[in-house]
């Protein structure tokens, strides 16, 4: 008997080893029918690994460069070749320094122009300090993105409140969601418009 499940072990190995030689051959021969988009795909994938390395390391190289140009413009905020540098390598960064300096100095003009920016956060900063300085409603209600739109809302509020447009005022505080950080400013304002009235 044990010579019997000897046998048909010895059998079963023969077997298992016959399927691995054959699976082998299989792939000797897909290997030799399609080596060349084998190593084509292998070198395609190499080059896409170094070119995405090269290009993290350049936009990090950037980032880092203009960082400094924009660092020390903030120091030396009248150099023209520093401003030229970063405009022309960072436009972003650039509007970003000309509107801190607008807002240092008051400079409604150069806030004018980048509220009208093609980068969304900028212009809507711009924006909505154009309307606080001019206390125009009309600019205050155009920014309403990120949390400067719930901002925004208040400011519209307080300046309808001076104009003892209460009900006004009370439709657009309604309008910021509960869940928002300036939620207890609103209901400050609220309290604030029931002595008005």
């Amino acid at each position: 008997m044990s010579i019997k499940n000897n046998l048909n072990y010895i059998k079963n190995e023969f077997s298992n080893d016959e399927k691995i030689l054959e699976s082998a051959f299989k792939l000797e021969i897909l290997y030799k029918r399609y080596k060349h988009i084998i190593w084509g795909l292998g070198i395609l994938i190499l080059f896409g690994i170094c070119a995405y390395g090269i290009h993290s390391y350049y936009n990090e190289y950037n980032a880092k460069k203009y960082s400094n140009v924009y660092s020390s413009l903030l120091e030396n905020p009248n150099d023209t070749a520093l401003k030229e540098q970063l405009q022309k390598g960072n436009p972003t960064l650039y509007s970003m320094f000309i509107l801190q300096q607008a807002l240092k100095n008051g400079n409604l003009s150069e806030l004018e122009s980048l509220s009208k920016d093609k980068n969304s956060l900028i212009s809507s900063i711009a924006l909505y300090h154009l309307g606080s300085f001019d206390r125009n409603i009309s600019q205050l209600e155009q920014v309403d993105k990120y949390a400067l739109g719930d901002l925004s809302k208040l400011q519209q509020a307080y300046e309808l409140i001076d104009e003892n447009k209460i009900s006004e005022a009370q439709i657009i505080l309604d309008k910021i969601p509960q869940d928002s950080q300036l939620n207890e400013l609103k209901q400050l304002l609220k309290h604030y418009m029931i002595t008005k009235r």
